[in-house]
Parts: structure tokens; sequence; C-alpha cells
């Protein structure tokens, strides 16, 4: 079996890799010796039983009904109204989508994002603004929830759209802003 032979940048960062877990280990060991120390130094010696006296027969203690885990379907996550403000990168896609009052993929929304990325951050590559988009997206679809997502299996990826336009309940797309869906567009 050949031996593998490591490069100089393998060799650091294995050095650096036990280096930061001695340090870690050394701090823990020093946490748990003060602990120790502590509890030596707080708490004299324990009552010692006198000799020629038995020891006490160990019973085992009853489990007292404290608190028991409620059964029953999880609660749903609820989606905050109030928290942070958007950011201009977030007030851009909303924005163009109201605008357009139309679904948009994140292809047509690449276009506006690019825009403002020039003006605003004119050294941001398109790489960069593609993954800015992507991260916009799941924020505001996932986690402040103003954005719903339709598929619409004719196109790859989602169709994003006001979340007004889809049903609280369920998250699907009504069908009276089913016209609003541009499936041409590519």
């Amino acid at each position: 079996m050949p031996k593998k032979r490591f490069s100089e940048s393998d060799i650091e960062e294995l050095l650096n890799h036990y280096r930061s877990e001695r340090k870690r280990l050394l701090f823990q060991l020093e946490h748990v010796r003060a602990i120790i120390s502590d509890l030596k130094s707080n708490d004299p010696s324990s009552p010692k039983r006198a000799i020629g006296t038995k020891a006490k027969k160990a019973t085992a203690k009853k489990k007292s009904s404290g608190y028991k885990k409620k059964r029953g379907p999880r609660k749903k996550r609820t989606i905050k109204d109030g928290g942070y403000r958007l950011s201009d990168w977030d007030n851009v896609i909303l924005d163009h989508i109201t605008k357009t009052g139309k679904l948009q993929t994140k292809q047509d929304l690449l276009v506006p994002m690019t825009k403002f990325a020039a003006k605003a951050d004119p050294k941001m590559k398109p790489e960069d603004v593609d993954i800015k988009l992507t991260r916009v997206l799941q924020k505001l679809s996932g986690r402040r929830g103003m954005l719903g997502t339709y598929r619409s299996g004719l196109q790859r990826g989602y169709h994003y759209g006001l979340k007004e336009w889809f049903f609280a309940s369920t998250g699907k797309l009504r069908s009276q802003n089913l016209d609003r869906l541009d499936l041409a567009t590519n």
C-alpha cells in the first residue's frame, strides 16, 4: 500500500488542529481543577459514620410527578411581523415583484438585482450577486414569510410572488392569481 505524502499546507493544517485541540483540552483541565478545588474548600470533609454502625439499606426513591411532556401535534411555526428592518437588497426584490405584478423566477429577479449591485457595490462579481439573490430569496420566502413560492413544473425552480397572492393556511397559489404566472419568459 503506497504511503500518502503530505504537502506543507496539510502538515501545517494538522499542526494547527493539534495545537487548538491541545489548548482546548488544557482549558477544560484547568476548569475541572478549579471546580474540584472549590468543592474541597467549600465542603469540609463529609461526616463519617461511627465505627461499628451498619450502613443504611438503599431504597429506590419514587419518581416525582413533576413536569410531563404534553402529547399532541406540534405547534406550527409562527412568522413574526416585527424584527429587524429589511435591507436595501430585500426591498429591491419586493419592489420589483410589486411593480411587475407577476410571479418572478430567480433568473427574472437577477436583472434588477444586478442593476442595483452595480450602483450599491460596483466591485461585486456576478457570481456574488447570484449568491446574494439566493440568500435574499431564502430569507424573504422562509424566515420572514414575505414571499410565497410556486412550482410550475414546466420551468426549473420556483416562481416567487407576494405572500397575499397565496393561501395563508396551505401556501398554495390562489386560483385568481394564476394569471400572474408568466411561463413564456426564460
